[in-house]
């Protein structure tokens, strides 16, 4: 299906929801609206998925975690949402062992780590139904050292118990599968519109929401979008556009700045290893075999600045590479082995802190006095923002019995970062219109952004596809060029 991009013709369309935001919330809002037959209209301001979606560590977590406090509902949400994302987009999303060296200490006890996996197991049973068999997940278990230090040859043997082993699942190219569930929102009726920013909210003579004032910030015009539904997941720009309006709460989203980091060194395993410094303090991280490379997260510091491109400072991520060096001993990772840094704003506890909320927060605003109609949303995982958009729509009153997702098999974005056929590009230029400018392409639509010692010629010659002149073709490429950098300026945390 052809993706279309319209802001003009969609102003004199009406719709049954407008949703937002354009990221992963937003985004499986529009296909859970479009299941339930309702009419969608979802505007980014930016391109879709650009932001904290593009980020994330690349683990659509199962819950386990979860077992630690005993909070089961969240265990079995996050296992039923697992397997959803396994079982709709098996060729983007696929199993992931991870292994965790055992010392003896608190928790990590042999002993107790196989209570959890066994629990783990039983209370999953059924986390492998309608999968692909190259797409279940196993019962974890507790190995012996001797086989931790085969799975781990850098594992610190000193004191070592066993290992623990579970099974997650990875989406190695995240981008896409945003994309893909994109595509299929369209198929479901979405109309999409990115580079259009929602700059004020309309009411009826009642009170209730009529829609949306938006901007498309690529010719200038404002329009009018109606509908009599309007969600807000605009993630760190959600309160910004509910100011003044009653139900705003700062819990909505209190940002913290959050990063992973692509490192141009061979991966430590094939799975992927929770690793700690042995001092206290110290913070629990993932190290990920991404395409062969190390993928490594989560660093977490406050943020008190605007949203914008966030990104830690040169000091923040020093000491980020110091913790993984001191949990990993021989390890030694330098500033110069990053080959990207993927940073993005989520919601904390606490202004200044780097607690995280443990769960989204939904705002009915016509509950509270509010415009009827409105909801926000500030969501936390990518595990679960469809569940949560099942969650808002049954809350608005579009519940009823949904069209079953059909398995997604027809890819317009593949990996074909190391190509130089220019029909593949012209292709994907000519299927979806919203990709309109240079990045749009080489970061959310393929693997380009990989790179390799050919891609200043590629991104040279994709600016041809596109009706540009000469001035707004140089402009692209260096805009393109600069997001390339293996290092991107860093500065002051607050932006």
């Amino acid at each position: 299906m052809k993706i279309q991009r319209n802001p003009q013709g969609a102003a004199k369309e009406e719709y049954g929801a407008i949703i937002i935001g354009g990221g992963i919330y937003g985004i499986t809002l529009a296909l859970e609206a479009g299941l339930r037959g309702v009419k969608t209209l979802l505007i980014e301001q930016g391109d879709f998925g650009e932001q904290t979606s593009f980020n994330s560590l690349k683990i659509i977590h199962g819950g386990l975690r979860y077992l630690q406090s005993l909070d089961l509902h969240r265990f079995r949400e996050s296992v039923r949402e697992r397997t959803w994302f396994l079982r709709n987009f098996p060729e983007r999303v696929h199993p992931l062992p991870c292994f965790m060296p055992l010392y003896g200490t608190g928790m990590r006890r042999p002993s107790i780590f196989r209570a959890a996996l066994f629990a783990n197991h039983i209370l999953a049973l059924t986390r492998n139904t309608g999968l692909d068999n190259d797409h279940h997940l196993p019962m974890g278990g507790v190995v012996s050292p001797e086989k931790s230090a085969e799975i781990f040859p850098l594992v610190d043997t000193k004191g070592l118990k066993g290992g623990a082993i579970w099974y997650d699942a990875f989406m190695p190219d995240s981008q896409l599968l945003i994309m893909d569930l994109l595509q299929t929102a369209c198929v479901h009726g979405t109309t999409p519109l990115n580079y259009v920013r929602a700059t004020d909210l309309l009411t009826d003579g009642a009170g209730n929401v009529s829609g949306v004032t938006a901007l498309d910030r690529e010719k200038g015009k404002q329009r009018h979008y109606h509908a009599d539904l309007v969600i807000n997941a605009a993630g760190p720009w959600c309160r910004k556009i509910i100011a003044g309006i009653k139900g705003d709460k700062e819990e909505l989203f209190r940002p913290s700045l959050a990063w992973n980091v692509y490192f141009k060194k061979d991966a430590l395993s094939d799975h992927a290893v929770a690793v700690q410094a042995r001092e206290p303090g110290s913070r629990l991280y993932f190290i990920t075999p991404w395409k062969g490379k190390i993928f490594a997260g989560t660093g977490h510091e406050p943020w008190t600045g605007e949203p914008g491109r966030p990104l830690p400072t040169r000091v923040q991520l020093t000491a980020f590479i110091n913790e993984l060096n001191k949990a990993v001993p021989g390890l030694n990772l330098q500033l110069n082995d990053v080959g990207r840094i993927f940073a993005g704003l989520l919601p904390t506890t606490e202004t200044g802190s780097n607690k995280l909320t443990k769960r989204e927060v939904i705002i009915d605003h016509g509950a509270v006095g509010g415009p009827g109609g409105l909801y926000s949303v500030g969501g936390i995982k990518f595990t679960t923002a469809r569940l949560v958009a099942e969650k808002i729509l049954t809350m608005a009153g579009r519940s009823k019995t949904k069209e079953k997702l059909p398995k997604f098999e027809t890819q317009l974005y593949t990996d074909i970062s190391h190509s130089l056929k220019i029909e593949q590009y012209r292709h994907i230029l000519s299927q979806d219109a919203t990709i309109v400018h240079l990045d749009d392409l080489v970061f959310r639509r393929s693997t380009l952004w990989e790179g390799d010692e050919n891609i200043s010629e590629l991104v040279e010659r994709l600016s041809g596809l596109f009706p540009w002149d000469e001035k707004r073709t140089t402009q692209e490429i260096s805009k393109c060029m600069a997001s390339l950098k293996s290092l991107p300026q860093v500065g002051n945390p607050q932006g």
